[in-house]
């Protein structure tokens, strides 16, 4: 096992790593953020909570997403197999490399959340990554908003608060 802050430095690499990946490479390099994810969990020393953590705030992250593109948001050239993974590693690092956020009051949260998470997808969109059909000024605020609240929901659910306990309900 790694020391904790080796393993938050590792997460915040794995995070980067499939962010560029995915942008940079779309679907070709989906073997590698696997295997990153993979790494996270044979490092982790509570596998069970990232692993619920993972996918719930993925769901709704993806569910987000989803409605995106059938609203015609995003437009993608092909099903962005890599997004979703992007997704599991985004929410793995909520608890770890992105965890000082919690720190952070509900307004900074949101402010935070609303600035990075539209550059995030204006910069894969210049990447080619992703079309934003209605142009990046548009888009950007729509994200901007979107992300001033998905973010500190998806802090609160990182903190336990608010998020199903899966163990506790299959072990009675």
């Amino acid at each position: 096992m790694p020391n904790p802050k080796l393993f938050i430095i590792l997460n915040a690499l794995s995070f980067q790593l499939v962010w560029w990946a995915g942008v940079l490479a779309g679907n070709q390099l989906i073997l590698l953020s696997i295997l990153l994810i993979a790494g996270h969990f044979l490092l982790s020393q509570s596998p069970q909570k990232d692993a619920q953590l993972m996918c719930f705030c993925a769901l709704v992250g993806m569910s987000v997403d989803t409605l995106l593109t059938w609203f015609g948001l995003f437009v993608f050239a092909q099903t962005p197999y890599w997004l979703a993974l992007l997704w599991l590693i985004f929410a793995l690092s909520l608890g770890y490399s992105l965890v000082f956020f919690q720190q952070l009051n509900l307004v900074l949260q949101a402010l935070f959340g609303g600035i990075f998470g539209a550059l995030s997808y204006i910069a894969g969109a210049e990447f080619g990554a992703v079309v934003l059909p209605h142009g990046h000024w548009f888009s950007g605020i729509v994200l901007a908003v979107i992300w001033s609240v998905l973010f500190p929901v998806l802090l609160l659910i990182s903190r336990g608060e608010y998020m199903p306990n899966i163990t506790q309900r299959t072990r009675q």
